[in-house]
């Protein structure tokens, strides 16, 4: 489920996935050291919220509600209608297609009620799974962007990957 943030989704966001070293190793953000980094976050992310075009939903189980991951979609250029995403999700979560389930429907909104042309995104070639959601989720490979962005590790090189709505709408 996607679904919004709330201030009670803090705990499980620190346990789940914000407080794991190996879950932020290729973000540009650092793991959390501790609770209250994760409620602040949090905090910020519910302000967002009084604007109609933030969007940061919490992945959660449909079973319990809890938040297993993150995942937003942000505007690159407003006239072209061109977005990016960013996700990330709990390592015992890896591998199960719940962050290819997510990006879909991320997807589906962005051209369908946001009205975007083209999203648009990139992995570190280090974090080759990322690249396996983009392209389950109807991306395609675009190429290869050299020191596309610093993250924990250092400089990462990217594999692009996008999608055009009559691309995703066709599918």
């Amino acid at each position: 489920i996607l679904r919004r943030f709330t201030i009670d989704d803090f705990e499980s966001a620190y346990y789940n996935w914000t407080s794991d070293s190996e879950v932020s190793k290729y973000m540009r953000w650092e793991h959390h050291k501790n609770i209250e980094e994760t409620k602040l976050k949090i905090i910020n992310w519910l302000k967002g919220y009084v604007n109609n075009d933030f969007y940061q939903w919490a992945i959660a189980l449909k079973d319990s509600d809890e938040p297993i991951g993150a995942i937003g979609l942000f505007v690159v250029n407003e006239s072209d209608m061109c977005g990016d995403f960013a996700y990330s999700i709990g390592r015992r979560y890896w591998g199960k297609g719940i962050t290819t389930e997510a990006l879909s429907a991320v997807l589906k909104f962005a051209f369908e009620v946001v009205g975007f042309n083209r999203i648009e995104s990139y992995h570190s070639i280090n974090n080759p799974a990322s690249g396996k959601v983009m392209k389950n989720a109807g991306m395609k490979f675009e190429g290869l962007a050299r020191q596309k962005y610093k993250s924990n590790v250092g400089f990462e090189d990217c594999n692009m990957y996008s999608v055009l709505r009559e691309d995703f709408i066709s599918c």
